[in-house]
């Protein structure tokens, strides 16, 4: 039309959608649970898609579990897959929930080679896969160590899941509290530190209670839950020890069937604070030269130990609250001692069978 000028208006920019897709290694009791609560809280999460990893030899049953979940939600896609390379290429988080028959002759100890090669055909498999890669299957912290000194990967983002942990002791605790006072902590606030292995070992310390809107004591020893306790001597080492003993009790009363929909759903928090940011317990690879005085001989790292996380751009730190420094030196050393006898079995380990894991040999010199 004449005496108009036309002109071209800008572009709406839409907000960029970050979808996020998550792969499951191991379709036993606690990876169809798994699966299910992903689909479930698939919004949430901000997931895009599942993809699930399977033999071919169980590829029928897989695809049967995929159709049993399916109808949670017609849009969300969950695809088979049978090659690694194809699931680390098409996933930000891989879930490692491998599970090995345990029972008779078999102890998990037993069974910690057949664990080693499975995470070590895994990393293999995924090759130079930009996936962040979360192990959830025990033990925990030797699995991760496994898999660091495996991976292809060029800047390797391995986690090891110990949330649990976190909440058992949490649970104890505020159990105390209520039984040694009643109705007066019914609804006080209870926070903990995690640190160690995943198991038998670790250590419960910064201990906060009361409200989080008020200014709270971080309690590192005994004498600081002295307010809290008439009977405050050895509380920390009780709280830890029965942290462990709490897992150990409820899988075996649980046997063999277990819970699997408890680890799932704490594995789906871990994965919405690994995706979205947030603070979380997991096992990374930690200095233990900035917990352990100088002299002191530590295991070969990487090491890979509980701590308290935060979690920036599906990265973990050590949590900047946290201060290392006021674990008392006994803690410490204790801790050390811990993680220098886990180091220890694996040698003895390698040792005790002569076949394979030659990476895993050359770290320690076995």
């Amino acid at each position: 039309m004449a005496g108009i000028e036309l002109v071209e208006l800008p572009r709406r920019t839409l907000p960029k959608v970050d979808n996020k897709r998550i792969g499951i290694i191991g379709m036993g009791r606690i990876g169809e649970a798994l699966l299910t609560q992903l689909v479930e809280l698939s919004e949430t999460l901000g997931l895009d898609s599942i993809s699930v990893y399977s033999r071919s030899k169980e590829g029928d049953r897989v695809r049967g579990v995929i159709k049993q979940v399916s109808p949670m939600d017609s849009n969300f896609h969950i695809n088979p897959v049978e090659d690694f390379y194809e699931l680390g290429q098409t996933s930000d988080v891989i879930v490692v929930v491998v599970g090995r028959k345990e029972g008779g002759n078999k102890t998990r100890e037993d069974l910690t080679g057949q664990y080693f090669r499975d995470i070590k055909e895994i990393m293999e498999g995924i090759k130079d896969s930009k996936a962040t890669i979360l192990i959830a299957t025990n033990p925990v912290t030797p699995n991760c160590l496994v898999a660091r000194l495996y991976s292809q990967q060029e800047k390797p983002n391995i986690i090891g899941f110990t949330r649990l942990d976190y909440i058992r002791a949490k649970h104890i605790l505020t159990g105390w509290l209520r039984e040694d006072f009643n109705s007066q902590f019914k609804d006080t606030d209870v926070e903990v530190d995690v640190l160690g292995p995943h198991g038998y070992g670790l250590l419960v310390t910064n201990l906060r209670i009361g409200s989080p809107d008020k200014k709270r004591n971080h309690i590192y020893d005994n004498q600081g839950l002295s307010i809290f306790f008439d009977s405050f001597e050895g509380r920390i080492e009780r709280l830890s020890e029965e942290t462990a003993k709490y897992g150990e009790s409820t899988f075996r009363d649980t046997a063999p069937e277990g819970t699997p929909s408890d680890p799932a759903i704490q594995i789906s928090e871990s994965l919405y604070y690994i995706l979205n940011g947030g603070k979380d317990t997991a096992a990374i690879d930690i200095n233990l030269s900035e917990m352990c005085r100088s002299g002191l001989e530590l295991p070969r790292g990487p090491t890979y130990a509980s701590v308290p996380v935060l979690y920036s751009q599906g990265y973990p730190k050590i949590d900047d609250s946290f201060d290392l420094n006021e674990i008392p030196a006994d803690h410490r050393r204790k801790l050390l001692g811990v993680l220098t006898e886990e180091e220890t079995r694996i040698k003895d380990y390698l040792l005790n069978h002569k076949n394979g894991f030659l990476r895993l040999r050359e770290h320690f010199g076995a």
